[in-house]
């Protein structure tokens, strides 16, 4: 489940279910399959990382997990060999896991818990990004009480997280003082591993309720806020492969009423890409490893999300999925 923007598995009940599905940073190289998330219907109550070519043949499935488990937020690794995925469960915290693209070889990477944290607390690791030299994952890290704010429940942290590919050597990078003002989310390294992008989501903080797309060095220092608060920008920002523009989707809170836009690192440049209908449904999105084409879910066959490309000018829109079930949180991967 999800307390305002962070997935808490089932620690609390009466809040609905996300719909978010995002995306991760992708580095450069030649364009290989697309990894994705599919679910039989529009509750994502289960579903599990498929692949697809570039031009939608040949789907496969990689994972397999039990009813009620809802694989999703695939990212590839930058040698291709394995992807990274958020596991959410319905009856317990949600968890980091990596497979082959194959769907052998399935690992569980959580980190654990920051020191002490008490097992009575949350604690949650989701929203998975390779480091381009992949060693290393960052990762959105929720822990704490629950808090109220504006009658809502929201964690007390909401951090980004690095750690070992391998889930070692976790280091909380944002939001180190207890209880925070904001959460950070969806992290996606530079193509020169020098910079994370994220989101970041007031609760107290001013503007309350505000989205915002931020950028911090990779050490956890230099902070700073990349697109006005009115874009209400976010559902996982994607730096383009040369590093020099980064993707995001606006107005994210709904999903209808958005379209994708692009800026550069240093907060100059805005530019909108994208001219949907009011009424479609659009999520996130990911440069190709070669940079010249753009893939993202909205709305498609039956109403339900498809995946669809465009030029990074917002030009030669094509269907990718043609499905009657949900395909989002696409990853464009390397070959």
């Amino acid at each position: 489940m999800t307390l305002r923007g962070v997935a808490v598995g089932a620690l609390v009940t009466g809040v609905a279910a996300s719909l978010v599905a995002v995306a991760p940073a992708t580095p450069p190289g030649a364009n290989g399959r697309i990894a994705f998330s599919r679910s039989p219907d529009a509750s994502r109550s289960s579903g599990a990382i498929f692949t697809v070519g570039p031009t939608g043949t040949g789907d496969r499935r990689v994972t397999r997990a039990r009813s009620g488990v809802l694989d999703t937020q695939p990212d590839w690794a930058p040698d291709g060999r394995r992807i990274a995925f958020t596991r959410e469960y319905a009856d317990r915290e949600y968890e980091l896991w990596t497979v082959r693209p194959n769907g052998t070889d399935p690992r569980q990477v959580d980190p654990g818990c920051p020191a002490g944290i008490p097992e009575t607390e949350i604690c949650e690791e989701t929203e998975p990004a390779w480091s381009p030299d992949g060693k290393r994952i960052a990762f959105f890290w929720s822990y704490g009480k629950l808090k109220q704010v504006r009658g809502e429940e929201w964690i007390e942290v909401g951090a980004i997280g690095v750690m070992d590919q391998d889930g070692a050597n976790p280091r909380q990078l944002t939001q180190r003082r207890r209880p925070t003002t904001s959460e950070d989310h969806d992290p996606a390294w530079s193509p020169d591993g020098k910079r994370i992008a994220f989101m970041r989501w007031n609760s107290t903080a001013s503007p309350a309720n505000g989205r915002a797309i931020f950028v911090v060095d990779a050490d956890g220092t230099h902070v700073r806020r990349l697109t006005p608060w009115r874009l209400e920008a976010g559902d996982h920002p994607d730096w383009s492969p040369d590093g020099r523009r980064i993707l995001f989707r606006s107005g994210v809170s709904s999903y209808t009423r958005s379209n994708l836009w692009t800026i550069r690192p240093d907060g100059s440049d805005l530019e909108r890409l994208t001219d949907l209908p009011p009424t479609a449904e659009l999520f996130s999105a990911s440069y190709a490893p070669d940079g010249r084409w753009i893939v993202f879910s909205t709305t498609g066959r039956g109403g339900l999300p498809d995946l669809f490309a465009i030029r990074p000018d917002g030009t030669g829109l094509r269907q990718i999925t043609r499905t009657a079930v949900w395909d989002s949180a696409p990853d464009w991967g390397p070959r």
